[in-house]
């Protein structure tokens, strides 16, 4: 143990898939949560990330005050065709193939071997191939539960090609799930829902911490005056892009029956060619492409939307729009694990006519938009703020003294 933690204040090692800035997607929402708050407990933080090729130009001004010290590499290149032909018979999922860097994990190993670190914070099971032997204990980050994610999508397809694809990607990350929660000293879950599924899987030593928001930096603007309505999100996340196609062509055309001036935006980072072609040029409907800072959007938002029906964990997207008191209507699927009240701070509805009519009724009532709005507004203050996260996370940590487990290589490892 280091004299730092003697005196309660640890050295941590955090093994990222992306930076949390700039926080352009949920992924990085909630480890700019995280950072934010050890860095508020006085925990000294030293980041090694995969970054976009603009991440690596310009580097965010912010990390450093985020990070005691911070190196970004660049992300994997290469065919994801290609890349998952070769992992067919691979006993891991393509994910952590993918995301596995040999200059990555020796830099890891190197910064673990110093003997500098109390903790190991691991942004999710496909950073785990970056992770060298150590018997540093390992905090696992869990964003959601990716196997469930897989076979979620394995079963939506029409192709059966793709569904016996699906279902064997499903099963490895499964295993790795599984193998990395069993290594690690905590796993941190978003929410309670994923804490019981993720118990069915291995018992391991399980903390709530929960999604959070920087409340302050988000001001609240109440319904907007137009007809716009609002998704945020990364395109080129499976979930987002198949909640984008399923409003674009189930709900749009029965909401433009009740509200014929309204107007959709997905503001989200790279949309793909395939999903620019068949959704970009129906009328009333924009792709804005990477945004630096989605408030502005989301401030000039009428209604934000969340049309998920792929996905775990729980949606940073929801609580961004809360915390900036707008009305909110998602699927049960996309609201799950957050504690917000259909009715109450958001609305809930699964069918494509049951949604389409609960954006329109509040586009016809602002009134009923602005009381939905402040009241998600108060949930996030009160249970998803950084200070709330800060309470939860210190539980986390405080169980990691004198606590030393050995991570094989192997459990995440180069088979």
């Amino acid at each position: 143990m280091s004299a730092q933690a003697k005196a309660g204040r640890l050295n941590v090692l955090a093994i990222m898939l992306a930076p949390p800035l700039p926080a352009t997607a949920g992924h990085r929402l909630r480890n700019l949560g995280l950072l934010r708050a050890l860095s508020a407990e006085g925990h000294r933080v030293t980041m090694l990330s995969f970054a976009t090729v603009e991440d690596l130009q310009s580097p965010s001004p912010g990390l450093a005050e985020l990070c005691a010290a911070y190196e970004l590499f660049p992300e994997p290149a290469g065919s994801q065709v290609w890349g998952r032909i070769c992992t067919l018979f691979s006993r891991r999922p393509y994910g952590a193939v993918r995301f596995t860097s040999s200059t990555l994990r020796a830099r890891a190993s190197a910064l673990i071997e110093s003997g500098r670190f109390d903790a190991i914070l691991l942004d999710d099971v496909y950073m785990a191939g970056n992770l060298p032997e150590t018997h540093v204990p390992i905090l696992l980050n869990k964003h959601d539960i990716i196997h469930r994610v897989v076979g979620q999508y394995a079963r939506s397809r029409g192709n059966p090609f793709v569904r016996l694809y699906g279902r064997f990607e499903a099963t490895k990350t499964r295993r790795l799930e599984r193998e990395m929660m069993r290594v690690s000293a905590g796993v941190l879950v978003c929410s309670g829902r994923d804490r019981d599924l993720l118990a069915e899987l291995y018992p391991a030593t399980m903390h709530l911490v929960p999604n959070a928001i920087d409340v302050r930096s988000h001001r609240a603007s109440g319904p907007g005056t137009g007809d716009t309505v609002l998704f945020v999100g990364a395109m080129d996340w499976l979930p987002n892009a198949d909640g984008v196609a399923f409003f674009v062509k189930e709900i749009l055309p029965r909401l433009r029956h009740l509200a014929p001036k309204v107007r959709f935006v997905a503001a989200g980072r790279n949309p793909p060619p395939e999903m620019l072609r068949r959704h970009g040029q129906v009328p009333g409907v924009q792709f804005t492409g990477m945004l630096e800072d989605v408030r502005p959007v989301i401030a000039a938002a009428a209604v934000c939307v969340v049309p998920l029906r792929l996905g775990s964990g729980t949606r940073l997207k929801i609580l961004e729009a809360a915390a900036m008191g707008k009305a909110v209507v998602s699927t049960r699927l996309g609201a799950e694990g957050l504690d917000l009240r259909h009715g109450h701070e958001l609305l809930l509805a699964d069918d494509p006519q049951e949604f389409a009519e609960a954006v329109a009724a509040l586009l016809r009532n602002r009134k009923l938009a602005a009381r939905l709005g402040a009241a998600a507004r108060t949930a996030v203050e009160k249970r998803y703020s950084i200070a709330a996260l800060q309470e939860h996370l210190r539980r986390a940590l405080s169980g990691l003294a004198g606590h030393a487990k050995s991570a094989p290589a192997r459990a995440g490892g180069r088979r």
